[in-house]
């Protein structure tokens, strides 16, 4: 992996002894233990569109080093900068191969740093496990742009679509914000059986997000889902959008989710005057890595089970016996076998008993036909 890295400058560590900085480590000097933590920095941002070419990913660094290590069952590592390309292309290249060899290694990788369409990469990387995948994006927008042009944060995701073998089972956009969205764009989303969560819907509960990241395999933060006045914050910047205790909140959800195998944060732009976007960057790195080792207390094996009649159908919902994690199963065989859960929350239960079946039960059935 070293070809496509360069290392970071350790002159940027903290030193205090109870800080991240006096943690972490650096591949070059350590092997990389198995069911570890690894910060990947792409600072490349041209899949943007943005004037800056790239972004100062170090400045996210100096904050995050000085927070404090909380305790953390697992080892942390940062990997230094992937090695931006004469082309954008090899930089997506670079970052699917280093990230290919993490995977292979049982470790649990966080990219940090460019544009959203980095996640084709991440998406390229783990479809070599040829199975389906689950995407979340948090976004204020739902870009589904012309495959055929240059990959950027307009089309990513319709080259996710139209790739073979097609693995991408479900998609999911938590947060976007209906005037950036085009009916049109609405309708191709929903024919698709793809999942649309407004932002109105996450920030009256942030924990209506914890569902959707449960059954994610990789998740991309796009930093213009977070209110900016200034605009300085990321490539485009919004002034609605998540604040920052509600993208804390939704980071920590995605660092519980077992399922979840890559995260990403993207599109910094690395300059603000009083050093807050990068203070805030730099707490949602932690509070992912917090989440994550929250998970062995988050998981059990004990369910109680609820039924719920419709009509001549039995809906069947499962609810963890010490956390508030619901399930509901999807059958498709005549014997009502349940071979798929779908993560929901308490209120689609409610829902349920009042006579309206989760529109994601739907959804869930007709992509099994």
């Amino acid at each position: 992996m070293q070809d496509f890295l360069h290392p970071v400058d350790e002159s940027i560590l903290y030193s205090h002894p109870d800080s991240v900085g006096a943690r972490i480590k650096f591949y070059w000097q350590n092997e990389i233990k198995a069911n570890s933590v690894v910060l990947i920095g792409c600072s490349d941002l041209r899949g943007a569109g943005h004037a800056k070419e790239f972004s100062n990913i170090r400045l996210i660094r100096e904050e995050f080093y000085r927070l404090v290590w909380n305790d953390w069952d697992f080892d942390l590592y940062d990997l230094g900068d992937i090695i931006p390309g004469n082309e954008v292309e090899n930089t997506y290249f670079a970052l699917q191969k280093v990230l290919e060899e993490l995977l292979k290694m049982g470790v649990f990788p966080i990219v940090l740093g460019g544009s959203m369409s980095l996640n084709y990469s991440v998406y390229r990387a783990l479809s070599v496990r040829d199975t389906p995948l689950n995407y979340t994006a948090v976004d204020t927008r739902i870009d589904m742009g012309n495959m055929k042009e240059q990959l950027s944060d307009k089309n990513y995701l319709s080259r996710m679509i139209i790739d073979e073998p097609n693995l991408l089972f479900n998609f999911t956009n938590v947060g976007y914000q209906s005037y950036f969205v085009p009916n049109s764009t609405l309708k191709a989303f929903n024919s698709l059986d793809f999942e649309g969560v407004r932002l109105g819907q996450i920030t009256e509960n942030p924990k209506n997000s914890e569902p959707v990241f449960r059954s994610s395999d990789f998740v991309g933060i796009n930093l213009n889902s977070i209110e900016s006045y200034d605009g300085t914050l990321s490539t485009e910047s919004t002034a609605n959008g998540f604040t920052n205790r509600e993208i804390c909140a939704l980071t920590r959800y995605i660092g519980l989710s077992k399922q979840v195998k890559i995260a990403g944060i993207y599109n910094f732009l690395g300059y603000s005057h009083n050093k807050m976007n990068e203070k805030l960057v730099s707490q949602l790195l932690w509070y992912l890595i917090e989440g994550r080792n929250q998970q062995p207390y988050y998981e059990n094996e004990e369910y109680i089970k609820y039924i719920v009649l419709h009509e001549d159908k039995e809906l069947i919902f499962l609810k963890d016996k010490y956390v508030e994690k619901w399930w509901l199963t999807v059958s498709l065989d005549a014997d009502d076998v349940p071979v798929f859960l779908v993560p929901c929350t308490k209120k689609d239960y409610e829902d349920a008993l009042n006579g309206n079946i989760p529109e994601k039960y739907w959804k869930t059935f007709k992509r099994f036909l």
